[in-house]
């Protein structure tokens, strides 16, 4: 790389919204005051950028040259090839670089918790040593291949070391984000329809803090040691229907009653549906009046769906019949979440289905995933197929969220034969061409047979665990989470679904396998396009 386009991407990585036209501007006045070297960038003082920039962008600047210096532990006058010499040989340091380096190890010794604080936030990245296809990716806002993503990772992780040997999960993260949100073009976490996953940065941070643990993995000095969680003896049982009751809804218990309402109103309403559902059963489902008080009811419905201890689905059955059939479903996860979930569905099928099945096709993960696909044909429900390849990538027993029945079972067929309690879609007929389907909940079929397309049954099993509060069963967890990040488009950056145990750690944020799946999912639909 030649001086004046390093001069340029030292510029471009602080300021990255400048305008090609103020960006050439500043070249020709940095040139004209005599830098000739992204050395002599250190020199440059903030008269000499006021003809060209804002006085906020010219101190961005300076702070970020000056800061590149001390947080690489590098001096201006060291060759660029002996930083190539320390990027192969992390642990290496130059006699050239040795009174900084030594201050570094020296800060990092005596104020670890100082350090800790501050580095991660004014860490620059080494632009110098990075692979040209990560350099021309950012510069035409394109997505850089697995391969150079992974060097990009090396680097990255190499750098930060020499501040920190062991980074912290907090400390990769805040350097991640920075460098995502300096890049989102080439690194965010984003599908092509545009949809956000998690944080955006979430794939990348995987990438970075697996590397962190692999370099240290036989490296006992540098391990983290964390203080042991006591449980508490007095505290109450949570029922499993309880755990991230919140997360991802826009409207998980309403603060208001509905306007020229009160209980009194509202439990009339309730029981005009009640007589409803005993005159004409399913089919006032489809009368225009029920859309009317169910809408109006919500904050009713959420008020008895979230009281703890949480009622049994048999008794929010009895009390609120059409919240189990489909119409009513669907209008409450509306509410809930603010998406029309079989809308939604339908749409990412036509779309990120196809391109699913295509990934699978050409990049199969395991036998399982293969032996799928060859049973896969033209006709057969592709909403099954995906559900059982998503099972099979991940390892989940289909049985998990799947159970296959006769075509001519019945709910009470199912329902002697014993049901598990969190939720299952009972798929009546051929494994991959069902004509019926059941949807249960605790031990009971709650809907069907319904004749209806596979997707809605789909549909109803996802809003089953929305709409009752229901956490994810650790078994299937990760098609789950899948469906609800890359098909349903509910991205939370923080939280988890999942049902919490004893052995779990901590979970906040996407589940790391998820999160790999998806980061291939989006190279494919990027280089595809």
């Amino acid at each position: 790389m030649s001086n004046l386009e390093e001069i340029k991407l030292a510029i471009c990585s602080s300021l990255p919204v400048l305008s090609d036209e103020t960006l050439q501007k500043l070249m020709h006045g940095l040139t004209a005051v005599g830098v000739e070297t992204k050395a002599d960038l250190l020199y440059v003082k903030e008269e000499d950028l006021m003809e060209y920039l804002r006085p906020i962008q010219c101190r961005k600047l300076l702070d970020a040259w000056k800061n590149k210096e001390q947080d690489s532990c590098l001096t201006p006058q060291q060759p660029s090839s002996q930083v190539l010499s320390d990027t192969l040989t992390p642990g290496s340091v130059s006699s050239s670089s040795s009174s900084t380096s030594s201050s570094c190890s020296s800060q990092r010794s005596s104020a670890s918790s100082s350090a800790s604080s501050s580095w991660p936030e004014t860490f620059t990245v080494p632009w110098e040593v990075m692979p040209s296809g990560i350099k021309l990716g950012i510069a035409n806002k394109k997505r850089p291949s697995p391969a150079d993503r992974r060097k990009l990772v090396r680097v990255l992780v190499d750098y930060m070391q020499k501040c920190e040997v062991n980074p912290s999960k907090w400390q990769c993260e805040v350097v991640v984000k920075n460098f995502v949100k300096q890049y989102p073009d080439s690194f965010a976490d984003v599908l092509a329809d545009g949809t956000k996953i998690g944080s955006g940065y979430a794939s990348l941070l995987l990438q970075v803090k697996t590397r962190v643990e692999h370099v240290n993995r036989n490296n006992t000095l540098a391990r983290r040691r964390k203080e042991r969680q006591r449980s508490s003896c007095g505290g109450t049982h949570q029922s499993s229907r309880r755990p991230a009751d919140q997360y991802g809804c826009v409207s998980w218990q309403p603060e208001l009653l509905p306007a020229g309402e009160n209980d009194d109103t509202l439990e009339e309403k309730r029981k005009q549906m009640l007589l409803l559902h005993s005159t004409e059963g399913s089919s006032g489902a489809s009368r225009g009046e029920l859309y009317k008080l169910m809408e109006v009811t919500y904050y009713r419905q959420r008020r008895d769906i979230n009281a703890n201890p949480p009622l049994p689905v048999s008794e929010l059955k009895k009390s609120w019949p059409y919240l189990f059939y489909l119409k009513g479903m669907f209008l409450h996860f509306n509410l809930l979440t603010d998406i029309a979930l079989l809308q939604r569905i339908m749409e990412s099928m036509e779309g990120k289905g196809q391109r699913i099945l295509r990934f699978f096709h050409e990049k199969p993960t395991n036998n399982d995933v293969r032996a799928i696909l060859s049973k896969y044909q033209d006709g057969n429900s592709l909403v099954l197929c995906l559900l059982h390849l998503l099972m099979a990538h991940f390892k989940e027993k289909t049985e998990s969220l799947l159970i296959e029945a006769d075509v001519a079972a019945t709910a009470a067929d199912m329902a002697k034969g014993g049901l598990p309690d969190s939720p299952r879609l009972i798929v009546q007929g051929e494994s991959m061409t069902p004509s019926k389907w059941m949807l249960s909940v605790e031990r009971e079929v709650v809907l069907g047979p319904c004749s209806e397309a596979f997707v809605e049954g789909l549909a109803a099993l996802f809003a089953a665990y929305y709409n009752l509060n229901l956490a994810y069963q650790k078994e299937a967890s990760c098609t789950l989470e899948f469906i609800q990040r890359g098909i349903v488009g509910i991205n939370p950056e923080t939280g988890s679904k999942v049902a919490a145990g004893k052995q779990d750690k901590k979970m906040h944020g996407m589940n790391p396998n998820v999160c790999t799946l998806l980061r291939k999912l989006m190279d494919f639909e990027w280089f595809a396009i």
